[in-house]
């Protein structure tokens, strides 16, 4: 599935990836530096009834936004790790393996954690204010 949206249509687009992808739990979102990963997880989250700010993980590594009565989302910014180990030493798999939704960016930092009901989505710029983002489910 592919989804250009305009950033001033983010909610729109987010909606539409939710129900594209209802049933799926862990996402890894893909893209160069400045695509919108955090931008398209912010507004995700904001869909999804979160009120806290969204913010790129990148030195925290992960972080928990809570919706709904007892759900939460784990936000996971593997930018920073050099290896697989120290994203296993870090718990991203025990993140992955939770029963929490995880909205992963860089994954590409420790692909062979991802469990195989993984969904991808990779983002391109395509102006200061259009982005297209390709999803592929599991197979």
């Amino acid at each position: 599935m592919e989804i250009v949206y305009d950033l001033e249509d983010i909610g729109n687009a987010a909606n539409e990836f939710l129900e594209y992808c209802n049933g799926y739990r862990v996402f890894a979102f893909t893209g160069e530096l400045g695509a919108g990963k955090t931008t398209f997880i912010s507004s995700i989250c904001a869909q999804l009834g979160v009120k806290e700010i969204v913010t790129s993980p990148t030195y925290a590594l992960i972080q928990e936004y809570h919706f709904a009565k007892d759900d939460s989302i784990l936000h996971i910014d593997l930018y920073r790790l050099k290896n697989i180990e120290e994203a296993i030493e870090a718990g991203v798999e025990d993140c992955l393996f939770s029963d929490k939704m995880c909205m992963v960016e860089w994954p590409e930092r420790a692909m062979l954690l991802f469990p195989p009901e993984t969904v991808y989505a990779n983002l391109h710029l395509l102006s200061a204010n259009m982005r297209k983002m390709i999803v592929q489910l599991p197979q």
